[in-house]
């Protein structure tokens, strides 16, 4: 039985693993809603004079994908199932 796992769920590559200073703490895109660890995800600093309308500075964006990154700035609203 051992085996048979084995062979059917083998590790994932070393390249898909968390390298030493990678933050592993999960986040939600700001698209879909998905929570994924940050070293997987597409992180956006806001720079530092960009403001909110009401003064505060911006918080950073986070996405699964550059996909849902280009979506979101595009302005296009997540429809689950495709």
């Amino acid at each position: 039985m051992w085996a048979f796992y084995k062979f059917m769920y083998p590790r994932p590559p070393k390249s898909m693993m968390p390298k030493e200073g990678d933050v592993t703490t999960p986040r939600h895109c700001d698209f879909c809603g998905n929570s994924l660890a940050e070293y997987r995800g597409v992180l956006e600093t806001p720079s530092t004079t960009a403001t909110d309308t009401d003064g505060l500075a911006k918080k950073p964006l986070f996405f699964c994908n550059y996909e849902h990154q280009a979506d979101y700035h595009a302005g296009k609203s997540y429809r689950a199932g495709g």
